[in-house]
């Protein structure tokens, strides 16, 4: 049951049909795992914390640099040289004390991946490294965990839901059906080579916590088996429709039990 202090906090999305103070305790009793906090974990970690979910873990080992204050919201000046997901928690509490903000101050890899996913019950990659994005599809999928992805470089961004491993979704692809090779870093180079304007980070990370939101109550259409592609150079967007890829290497008929971006 819902205290006082969450209707009060709370009154303007649990006044809302889809999501109701049923919806609401869904919510704080939900546990999330954000991976990245960083461009797009930042807004998406902020909006998850404002809308009440009851734990978020954040797995991350980098350290906040001066260079990140461009889109990194959850970061200050004052932070630089702090371990991101120590900030970001504080951050977070500070939003909402009543939520659990767990960091983990650690890389995702074969030997922890497993526990950190089965441990919650949906992942955000906010990710920014090709074997990370690999290892995490490959692990929702056989963890059986929707997982919201999301990307970013200059003015363009990315979103797709994946639930390849999630009962009555088998039929739809996998991270690696839409992503079956890694890009060669020369054509697809992050934001330190590429640059990133932040507010397009934001737009993503926004749009992440919305589809996770959308995912845990079970109302509206996600974007499962679709990736939304954002320009914001343009102020566009374009919805493709994604195919599961029957010789996919982690979730066609003959996949083995490779997971990273050099298994195909």
């Amino acid at each position: 049951m819902l205290s006082d202090i969450d209707l009060e906090r709370y009154a303007r999305q649990a006044i809302m049909p889809d999501i109701g103070e049923e919806g609401q305790e869904r919510l704080l009793a939900a546990r999330v795992l954000l991976v990245g906090a960083g461009g797009l974990g930042s807004p998406a970690g902020f909006y998850l914390a404002a809308a009440g979910i009851g734990h978020v873990s954040l797995v991350d080992d980098e350290h906040v640099e001066i260079s990140n204050l461009n889109r990194q919201i959850l970061h200050t000046t004052d932070s630089i040289g702090t371990a991101k997901v120590e900030q970001a928690a504080r951050t977070m509490s500070a939003l909402n004390p009543g939520m659990t903000v767990e960091p983990v101050l650690a890389r995702l890899t074969d030997s922890n991946a497993d526990a950190l996913v089965g441990a919650h019950d949906l992942v955000l990659d906010c990710s920014d490294n090709a074997d990370t994005r690999y290892l995490l599809g490959a692990t929702a999928h056989r963890m059986g965990r929707p997982l919201v992805f999301g990307g970013a470089v200059r003015t363009e961004g990315q979103l797709a839901v994946f639930q390849s491993g999630v009962e009555g979704y088998q039929d739809t692809p996998c991270y690696r059906c839409v992503f079956p090779d890694a890009a060669d870093a020369g054509l697809a180079p992050g934001c330190s080579e590429a640059g990133i304007l932040g507010p397009v980070t934001g737009i993503i990370g926004a749009m992440q916590a919305l589809e996770a939101v959308k995912l845990l109550l079970g109302f509206g259409t996600s974007l499962t088996g679709h990736m939304l592609l954002f320009d914001g150079r343009h102020g566009s967007f374009m919805d493709i429709t994604t195919q599961r890829r029957a010789d996919c290497a982690v979730c066609g008929s003959d996949s083995g039990p490779e997971s990273g971006p050099d298994s195909t």
